[in-house]
């Protein structure tokens, strides 16, 4: 099987990891031939997660200024006429393969929607043509319940498949030891808590939730460490927090893996999500997960049992969810935690459902 795997970059999100984890998965299977198209990979920003793609892959770059310009438009139609490709799976925008849709047929076109429906579209207008195209020539994937609800609210048909999302196993590298001497340094004093967020700062991680809480369990006089990995946070309004001893901003690290081992709890603060691949990172490596209530988040968390869920998006709901941690007796089951992630959020467990409706869409 010969398929394309379509997204705009490979910058530092959950969408990019999700694509380079797909490709890598598939071209395990010595039956496929995998190709990924890029519209604007072409610069360091741009290129995060391209060392983590297999050599098997094909990967091939536009050159496109930004993600939607009639350069990226034809350059998408002639890169599937040239390839030609039994399946075009694409990963942002659908405004990209409306032109081989329609009219390069000898393809099986599908889309992932990675959040809300009415989230994932361009421009609101478009939606009953979008409409018309995800019931004739664009096969919709949503990647959470509620991204399946949204679907159906947004565009009154029920005709998307719900594939939850899976994320390629973490783990340790060779900067590990290097990376628990530097958590030790932070560290006030060795038995405090270790908090970690895995996100780029942006509105819809709703980060200002996050910094609010911790600084109210800091006035509290809580000790822990809140440990910021992401890009983006050089230029926000929160960098002084640096200097307080209670939060580490260290930037986008390509091993991630080494601090979430070194971390006790994931806290993710997010507004809205689809299915966010940090927390499935997170129960991977077996650190407590603590979340808002968004999207696919309430699909995975059940609170008190594998992590802890906030009610609301509220700064006290959110404070209060995580001072339960402080609590005595306060325990949740890290193994078990683990064994969820390995029999519902892996990687194979995910591609092989997107592989069937792969083959079904050939039949």
């Amino acid at each position: 099987m010969r398929i394309l795997q379509i997204i705009y970059n490979l910058s530092q999100g959950g969408g990019e990891r999700f694509v380079v984890d797909t490709c890598n998965e598939l071209v395990n299977n010595n039956n496929n031939e995998v190709f990924l198209l890029t519209i604007n990979a072409n610069t360091p920003k741009h290129c995060h997660y391209l060392s983590t793609l297999s050599p098997q892959v094909i990967h091939t770059d536009i050159g496109a200024s930004n993600g939607l310009s009639l350069k990226s438009i034809t350059g998408v139609y002639k890169a599937i006429k040239q390839i030609k490709p039994d399946i075009v799976h694409i990963h942002c925008s659908p405004i990209l393969i409306y032109l081989p849709a329609m009219f390069y047929r000898k393809a099986k076109y599908l889309q992932t929607l990675h959040t809300l429906a009415n989230k994932a579209i361009s421009f609101q207008w478009l939606r009953g043509f979008q409409k018309w195209l995800f019931k004739k020539r664009i096969q919709p994937v949503t990647i959470s319940n509620i991204c399946q609800q949204s679907y159906i609210d947004f565009y009154k048909q029920d005709n998307a498949i719900c594939i939850t999302n899976g994320r390629a196993r973490l783990g340790t590298t060779d900067k590990y030891k290097s990376v628990q001497d530097e958590i030790a340094d932070y560290r006030q004093n060795k038995d405090i808590p270790v908090f970690i967020h895995v996100a780029r700062y942006s509105k819809e991680k709703n980060q200002k939730l996050l910094f609010d809480a911790f600084t109210k369990l800091h006035n509290s006089s809580k000790e822990f460490l809140l440990i910021v990995i992401g890009a983006g946070f050089d230029n926000s309004p929160y960098m002084h927090l640096n200097d307080t001893g209670y939060v580490k901003m260290l930037g986008a690290k390509q091993n991630v893996g080494d601090y979430l081992a070194c971390a006790d709890y994931f806290v993710l603060s997010s507004l809205y999500e689809g299915l966010p691949l940090s927390l499935l990172e997170a129960m991977s490596m077996g650190c407590i997960p603590i979340s808002t209530p968004a999207g696919g988040v309430v699909d995975v968390i059940t609170d008190g049992k594998n992590g802890l869920l906030c009610p609301t998006f509220e700064t006290e709901d959110f404070y209060n969810t995580v001072a339960k941690i402080f609590d005595n007796d306060f325990v949740i089951n890290k193994q078990q935690i683990i064994k969820g992630y390995e029999e519902n959020y892996t990687i194979e467990v995910c591609v092989s459902k997107y592989y069937e409706v792969y083959k079904n869409l050939l039949k």
